[in-house]
């Protein structure tokens, strides 16, 4: 495959609320078959209430599709996800992820972190990776 390795898909501080926020996407990952997905939610102090970081793939750079979703509150946590493109699956609408949501069996060439938050986290930081193979 195109350049794998590990990338960061979000890293930033979580303060004021964040409606859908897309972060920048890794690119040139051009016959990816896999990758393994690491959220890392820091809780800081009171405020906060929800966050959420959606990792999406496209296949036509346009079109975004929801791949893994993690969901995060009023504690600090460490959540994992592995991703498979060489599964074999039946035709499927495809539908937005819920809570912790996870959309197996399709893998574009880029990925990229998408940040929702609600109330007004203090001190609190998001890091998402991905180990692309």
């Amino acid at each position: 495959m195109n350049n794998p390795g590990v990338f960061a898909l979000a890293a930033l501080q979580i303060g004021a609320p964040l409606a859908a926020v897309a972060q920048e996407a890794i690119t040139d990952l051009d016959g990816m078959t896999a990758a393994t997905l690491e959220f890392s939610f820091a809780y800081g102090s009171s405020g906060g209430l929800t966050c959420s970081a959606v990792v999406q793939t496209t296949l036509d750079g346009k079109n975004w599709r929801d791949i893994a979703r993690a969901d995060f509150t009023t504690a600090s946590a460490v959540k994992h996800a592995n991703c498979e493109g060489l599964l074999s699956k039946g035709i499927t609408a495809y539908a937005a992820l819920g809570s912790e949501g996870f959309y197996d069996g399709v893998l574009g060439n880029q990925l990229r972190c998408v940040v929702t938050s609600t109330g007004t986290y203090v001190g609190a930081t998001l890091s998402v990776r991905a180990s692309v193979r």
